[in-house]
């Protein structure tokens, strides 16, 4: 009888290794997720809200030399250095624009720029209808007034844009600490079964050795 109950213990002992062996396998794919879900974290917040917020920095410089040079111009009553120096400005806002469109955009983000890409249209479109008056006459004080709003409104999605981009560092920096934190937690509880599944299959050895040693042997056999 002494195979049976060898058999059994390593039943049972092979049994707890298997589980330990899922666990293992179990905890490394998490690991694997938790590892490309940080990787995705990290690559947003550069991607998507770092290079936003410089995006974001010069689109407002850029604004504010354009608003200067007409405020310039007006007070000067001459506009004629203004359209090569407005098309430079423009140019390097279109070119921003383009690489903001290519980051991934939130539904409030979205709605906040294509409201500020419809204030630079409707400001071209005034900056162009200014450049044909007289920089002294009553209709360009006018134009004047309605560009003003324009770059009071485009300003103020700007400022929407770039709150936008703290909001959503914070939540992905909170994101991480979660992973992290739930990721430590399957460790030490990795951890504490494992060291459990280990002292049960020593107290299955020393069970399996205490009751072979029950068994009277065979003389014959010596």
């Amino acid at each position: 009888m002494k195979w049976v109950y060898s058999v059994r213990h390593k039943t049972k002992a092979a049994l707890l290794l298997a589980i330990v062996l899922v666990l293992v396998l179990a905890k490394n794919m998490m690991d694997s997720k938790n590892v490309t879900k940080l990787g995705t974290s990290f690559a947003t917040v550069y991607e998507d809200r770092l290079l936003v917020e410089s995006y974001i920095y010069q689109l407002s410089g850029h604004l504010y030399q354009k608003k200067m040079m007409i405020e310039a111009g007006f007070h000067a009553q001459d506009f004629s250095v203004l359209p090569e120096k407005l098309k430079q400005n423009n140019a390097a806002i279109s070119g921003l624009l383009v690489e903001y469109g290519k980051t991934q955009l939130t539904k409030e983000e979205a709605v906040y720029f294509r409201s500020f890409k419809h204030n630079l249209a409707k400001l071209r479109g005034l900056e162009s209808q200014l450049m044909l008056l007289s920089a002294n006459g009553q209709e360009t004080v006018q134009i004047k007034s309605l560009l003003d709003k324009q770059y009071e409104g485009a300003s103020e999605h700007l400022n929407r844009l770039s709150h936008i981009q703290v909001a959503e560092g914070k939540r992905l920096n909170e994101q991480s600490k979660q992973i992290i934190a739930g990721s430590a937690i399957l460790t030490q509880f990795e951890l504490i079964l494992v060291i459990a599944i280990g002292v049960m299959i020593q107290m299955l050895v020393f069970a399996s050795k205490s009751k072979l040693s029950k068994f009277p042997q065979n003389p014959m056999l010596n």
